[in-house]
């Protein structure tokens, strides 16, 4: 019985080297047959058939009219009114976020504000954005000021 089982572990250890002798073969064999890395300077631009039969065209978002924009809008000081240019339309009062539909058209948006010179800037509304103005305050008249009228004397 024991001659039996000395003859088993032996055919069990003659087959463990086989399989492992097997794999320790294929792995060889795959490394050896496996394609070189193309290096950079042969890596092509543009597979061969695009490069002959469609020029390059200027990369440009394909846009969707149904698709909104959101503008976030702020001005300094903040509470100036925000107004579309083109019919008048308020949109609110900074701070705000704005919705626009996608478009490749720039849409003109006017900042108002009591005491302040108006700013108008252009919005684009391919994708979500910011706005930030700074308004600068209207120079008041001296003469209002002081209660002094130019062209009159003291008595």
């Amino acid at each position: 019985m024991f001659g039996a089982i000395l003859k088993l572990r032996r055919n069990s250890w003659v087959a463990l080297s086989a399989v492992l002798a097997v794999a320790a073969i294929a792995g060889l064999a795959i490394t050896l047959h496996r394609k070189s890395p193309i290096s950079p300077a042969q890596t092509p631009t543009q597979p061969p058939s695009l490069a002959q039969s469609q020029p390059l065209l200027d990369a440009q978002p394909v846009l969707d009219p149904t698709f909104l924009v959101l503008v976030w809008m702020e001005s300094t000081p903040p509470g100036a009114r925000i107004v579309r240019v083109s019919d008048g339309y308020l949109f609110g009062y900074t701070p705000e976020i704005v919705e626009f539909h996608q478009s490749n058209q720039p849409e003109m948006i006017r900042f108002e504000k009591q005491g302040y010179t108006p700013v108008t800037r252009e919005v684009s509304a391919v994708g979500d954005g910011e706005l930030s103005v700074v308004l600068e305050s209207v120079p008041k008249d001296r003469s209002r000021v002081t209660g002094k009228s130019k062209g009159r004397g003291n008595p």
